[in-house]
């Protein structure tokens, strides 16, 4: 690929000769005069070889570069046009298809997967090797489906949906119901929907509903180790980051987005446009549009005692200072 091809892709300004040959994409630090090279920081570009190429937001002084608003976006669009995606189509014969399972075009379907009855599988869905897909499930077009991949019957998912390994779609919530005769289970009878455009990392978990449904919708991306409970209805164009854990019935509204290790109680409610912090716990309703955090950062192990010994102390130190305001 030359440069000149690449500035066209990312739609960016070419400073220096469009026909220098690139062979690959690098990082500063390891970039040969090879690689371009995408720096989001313009101090990147003093670890980058002076005879490579690079992407930046502003002008440098250097020999052949390319001046875009965005470099990740840059980067984006740079990595689907030159790296683009690759899958194999066809069934395997080792794969197990059941009766009445309707199969698209330019499908692939891999050596032992199972698909039960009645499943629709779309035009251009790749289903990988050692997934299930349970019976009377749909998949959409162009859905990709990495190995290992659990989807329990009934399941719904949209077009352009990508699950990777491991990730299990529709297990039963967990709900119980406690008596004086034991603890007795609910049995889930509702179903999951993924909807258009969603992608869901590795060893997620996503549970059924008891009665009416679990959803993802549009355009939200699931980071690995995800926990999503039954009966939440996760909005449009979310960014979960990975160990976050809903509990059930959550309800967010769109474009939110949650740091790593995030816990979010039952039956809360968090608003549209809301960004929460890794490692804090969300147990009542966010109204839209704000920041939150509840998280304490790591503290060399000294100062962390004394602040502990302080915290334990906070009900004492307080009646002190109410007893003293009213003397």
């Amino acid at each position: 690929m030359k440069l000149g091809e690449i500035a066209e892709v990312v739609g960016g300004k070419l400073i220096g000769d469009p026909y220098y040959e690139v062979k690959g994409v690098g990082v500063p630090g390891k970039a040969s005069k090879e690689d371009i090279v995408f720096c989001a920081r313009i101090e990147d570009t003093e670890k980058v070889p002076e005879g490579s190429p690079v992407v930046v937001n502003r002008e440098v002084n250097r020999q052949n570069y390319i001046v875009v608003d965005d470099v990740r976006y840059a980067l984006a669009l740079f990595l689907s046009e030159f790296f683009k995606e690759k899958h194999p189509s066809g069934i395997s014969d080792k794969a197990v298809v059941s009766e009445g399972v309707v199969i698209g075009e330019d499908v692939y379907i891999g050596p032992f997967v199972y698909v039960g009855e009645g499943a629709v599988i779309e035009k251009g869905v790749k289903i990988y090797p050692f997934t299930y897909v349970g019976e009377g499930t749909y998949i959409g077009e162009d859905t990709v489906i990495f190995s290992g991949v659990h989807i329990y019957p009934r399941t719904l998912i949209g077009k352009n949906v990508r699950i990777h390994s491991g990730t299990v779609i529709g297990a039963d919530g967990f709900g119980y119901h406690i008596t004086d005769k034991g603890v007795i289970k609910l049995n889930h009878i509702g179903r999951v929907i993924i909807d258009d455009g969603v992608e869901i990392g590795a060893n997620v978990c996503i549970d059924r509903a008891l009665i009416d449904e679990t959803r993802i919708s549009e355009g939200t991306k699931i980071d690995n180790l995800v926990q999503v409970a039954h009966n939440c209805k996760i909005g449009k164009y979310n960014l979960i980051a990975g160990q976050t854990g809903f509990a059930g019935s959550v309800e967010t509204g769109e474009g939110v987005m949650l740091g790593g290790q995030v816990g979010v109680a039952d039956h809360v409610k968090i608003g549209d446009g809301v960004k929460v912090s890794a490692q804090s716990g969300v147990t009542k309703d966010l109204e839209p549009g704000k920041v939150y955090s509840s998280t304490i950062s790591a503290e060399e192990i000294h100062k962390w005692r004394r602040i502990q010994a302080v915290i334990k102390r906070l009900p004492e130190l307080w009646n002190r200072i109410i007893t003293k305001k009213h003397s």
